[in-house]
């Protein structure tokens, strides 16, 4: 089964190749958006949207009433477009039914690939999903065999991403430096909207300030905290036993509103990353195993060197019982974290075994 991906498709687009029907999905929505922008705006003009382009947001919760108006629209020819473009979004047909929900939405899926064998030359099927497991390979073959198309958007390489920033800068002839621009795609997960809306707000303070170049401590005072940066910072102090150090960083992190369900997540990560680092001991190895960005990968190798396998798992420990009692009801959120720091710098400290 051939699938595309954001250049595989955009391709085709470019040289006027078309499909009856686009499943669209991934990680990265900001270019799913383009993606789908662009194949609406080709068959439909803007003044003709509210009659030919037809938009259906099922939430996850398709109607029969959602899937009888899909059937009429795609047998009814459109009104002064070359075809008519039906967006269907989060049908969940591609996902697996919640324990419960099978029958249910067996039956919703039954009733939903009936349209699949209406897609005709008059008219666009998208289909926008969250997810699409793959393991559901008789309802992709039966999708592909309609004429539609599998299309996975997923997050781009930093190097693309560094490009695009620097592309960005330079239109506005200011200068971007390397550690700016990977700083700042760690900070935003790569996500390309996140990315977008805090690079506008760097060069409209470069802008303001008169700046010729950003660096990392433009990135600092402007955007959104550096929240994998302070983990490390954390991670540092309570390997050096300063708790007192890692609970005002903590006590920075939430007076920036990060959430602290988040930064616990990004803090067990990082110990299972720095576990990974400790046996791997090797940058290259580390990026194929784990899919972080060279950067990252030797501040961890680096990090993970003043650590024992046997503390680090002991550490890895402590923060699954931390999780464990704050589930439990046993400790609120931030007790339970702060627990955990003290703990695990008391441990690193040699004041527990």
């Amino acid at each position: 089964m051939t699938k595309y991906n954001f250049r595989t498709i955009k391709q085709e687009i470019d040289q006027n190749i078309w499909h009856n029907g686009y499943l669209i999905y991934g990680e990265e929505y900001y270019l799913i958006k383009q993606i789908i922008a662009l194949i609406c705006n080709r068959f439909v003009e803007p003044q003709m949207q509210d009659i030919d382009l037809v938009k259906i947001n099922a939430g996850l919760k398709l109607s029969a009433e959602d899937i009888e108006r899909v059937k009429q629209e795609l047998q009814t020819p459109p009104f002064m477009s070359e075809r008519k473009v039906i967006l269907l979004e989060k049908t969940g047909y591609f996902s697996r039914a919640e324990q419960g929900k099978v029958e249910e939405r067996k039956k919703k899926q039954e009733e939903l690939s009936q349209i699949f064998s209406l897609l005709n030359s008059g008219s666009c099927l998208i289909l926008y999903e969250e997810n699409v497991d793959g393991r559901l390979k008789k309802k992709l073959k039966s999708w592909l065999e309609s004429g539609g198309v599998q299309v996975e958007i997923g997050r781009e390489e930093i190097s693309v991403l560094r490009h695009w920033l620097q592309v960005k800068a330079q239109q506005k002839r200011i200068g971007l430096t390397y550690e700016a621009a990977d700083n700042l795609i760690d900070r935003c997960e790569s996500d390309m909207t996140q990315l977008e809306q805090e690079f506008s707000k760097v060069l409209l303070y470069a802008e303001y300030a008169g700046l010729a170049g950003i660096d990392l401590a433009t990135i600092d005072l402007v955007c959104k905290s550096d929240l994998r940066g302070t983990v490390f910072d954390l991670t540092d102090a309570v390997s050096a036993g300063q708790t007192d150090k890692a609970l005002n960083l903590l006590d920075t992190l939430l007076i920036l509103k990060e959430p602290l369900p988040l930064i616990r997540f990004m803090f067990a990560r990082h110990i299972k990353q720095l576990i990974c680092a400790k046996e791997l001991g090797n940058e290259q190895l580390l990026i194929k195993k784990i899919g972080v960005y060279p950067f990252v990968a030797r501040r961890l190798i680096k990090q993970a060197r003043n650590m024992s396998i046997e503390k680090l798992e002991h550490f890895y420990r402590l923060a699954f019982e931390s999780d464990w009692k704050v589930k439990r009801g046993h400790m609120t959120d931030r007790l339970s974290f702060e627990t955990l720091l003290i703990e695990a710098s008391l441990t690193f400290a040699g004041k527990v075994r």
